[in-house]
């Protein structure tokens, strides 16, 4: 009898727990995977959608994301501010996918971690990403680039007319770094009155600094003359002598002078003057330039500086001694040398009122006393041509082109011990120029001319070419060398 009510115990209490089981399995079920409202605990960026079903949770998110795109986002460095809404450097997010989104997440969420987050004490945070507008962001940073960036300035070297020497300090250049700002932005959607950004500056070193200068004197010069009143030649020469001015030769360093100088090309400010083609004097592009670079190579002769690169012209030229000219021609003929000291040198370069100096400062231990001369091996005569000219006056001559002998030299350089003694002598080059040949223009025959009239030698209105002008301009220099008649 005891055994049955016993057992009558057991089977109710097990029915009443199968029931239970099963309410609770239908309770959750109806919670867990019937429910439209998202669970306790809920937040999409950091909003709390506890309760709310799809569309309310859309609706809630959608005020917050239009609050958060209020946000003051501020980029500063120093000084310098630039405020804007993050709303306007985003692409705008979608709510109700971002809704849907999680809701789908939420149904992968374990069992366990629902059931025991009932009483919403635990926050389940669901983040949003921001995308940024990359063209807009960048937009922004090139405004930051025009208020922050400064180039470095090297430091360089002054004549002064009392103090002598002096050196000017350099500055670091500031370069703003762009992917490395944008990289400080925050990826996810939060709460926030401002975003701070720190501009990121990177700092770009001067080449020339002032310990570079430091201790720095003449170590040579060298000038040469040219006729100012050539206004497109003068033009061309101060200019490639300002893309000279301020250079710094590291040790070891070659210097180009084409690298240094550049295209002479239009764009760039360079005209037509006077330059040798072939064995005449023509019109051309950036005409004068081969005086500046001449001037520099026999400075870096007198410096005591190797020389890579050197070429003559082709005709002999009046602003330097026989071998001692250097021409260039961009792309193909360069003037180079190599600084061989252990230490820098420095380029002091101008041109005014018809005279251009080179100066060449380094370290005053490698002054040294330099001699540069030349040999004569040959000289060649030149020719006299006559070429017919319809449009002179019949009966005329018109020396167009005086002629000048042609050279074979080899040139020198020595240096000199303290006591005067020779140390040691080079050979720099054997040069070869041509002669540059008289040219006569001869007008037709004079028909009307009576029988044994003369037929005068030149016209008496020939004018002087400018070969011959800058040729009597230029035929002394500093150095004292032969004049030649001839110029590029």
């Amino acid at each position: 009898m005891i055994q049955i009510k016993w057992k009558s115990i057991i089977i109710y209490m097990l029915v009443v727990l199968l029931g239970v089981n099963a309410a609770l399995i239908l309770y959750f079920y109806q919670i867990f995977y019937k429910s439209d409202h998202f669970l306790p605990g809920v937040q999409i960026a950091s909003v709390s959608v506890s309760g709310y079903d799809q569309d309310g949770a859309t609706d809630l998110l959608k005020a917050e994301l239009k609050y958060l795109s209020d946000t003051t986002l501020s980029f500063h460095y120093r000084d310098y501010r630039y405020d804007t809404r993050l709303g306007e450097v985003v692409k705008p997010p979608d709510p109700k996918k971002i809704v849907l989104d999680v809701w789908e997440l939420e149904k992968e969420r374990s069992l366990i971690s629902k059931i025991l987050n009932l009483d919403g004490a635990k926050v389940i945070e669901y983040p949003i990403r921001i995308t940024y507008d990359e063209n807009k962001l960048n937009n922004i940073g090139s405004l930051w680039q025009e208020e922050l960036e400064s180039d470095c300035v090297n430091s360089r070297l002054e004549i002064d007319p009392v103090e002598g020497l002096i050196v000017l300090p350099s500055k670091k250049g500031l370069r703003v770094d762009i992917p490395s700002t944008l990289a400080l932005l925050p990826d996810q959607w939060n709460q926030s009155d401002t975003m701070l950004i720190e501009i990121v500056i990177n700092e770009e070193e001067p080449r020339i600094s002032e310990s570079d200068l430091r201790d720095m004197g003449e170590i040579s010069s060298f000038s040469t003359w040219y006729n100012p009143n050539q206004i497109n030649r003068s033009h061309n020469v101060v200019l490639a002598t300002r893309a000279l001015n301020t250079t710094m030769v590291k040790p070891g360093e070659v210097f180009s002078y084409n690298e240094t100088v550049g295209p002479r090309e239009y764009k760039n400010g360079y005209r037509d003057a006077m330059v040798i083609i072939g064995d005449k004097f023509e019109e051309g592009l950036g005409g004068g330039i081969c005086q500046v670079s001449s001037t520099l190579y026999n400075a870096c002769l007198f410096a005591g500086l190797k020389i890579v690169e050197r070429h003559p012209h082709n005709l002999a030229v009046a602003y330097v001694p026989l071998g001692q000219d250097a021409t260039v021609t961009y792309g193909q003929q360069d003037f180079r040398f190599q600084n061989n000291f252990e230490d820098p040198v420095y380029i002091w370069a101008v041109a005014s009122n018809g005279k251009v100096t080179m100066k060449i400062y380094g370290k005053l231990k490698y002054k040294q006393k330099i001699q540069v001369s030349h040999i004569v091996d040959q000289v060649i005569d030149f020719k006299e041509i006559r070429e017919p000219k319809e449009d002179l006056t019949p009966g005329t001559t018109k020396v167009e082109q005086n002629g000048s002998p042609g050279y074979v030299v080899r040139s020198f350089r020595t240096f000199y011990n303290n006591d005067g003694s020779i140390a040691r002598q080079e050979q720099l080059a054997r040069d070869k120029y041509r002669p540059l040949n008289r040219l006569i223009y001869e007008g037709p025959p004079d028909k009307e001319k009576e029988p044994g009239q003369e037929v005068p030698e030149s016209d008496p209105d020939t004018t002087v070419t400018p070969e011959e002008t800058e040729a009597e301009d230029n035929s002394k220099n500093e150095t004292g060398g032969e004049p030649v008649r001839s110029e590029d």
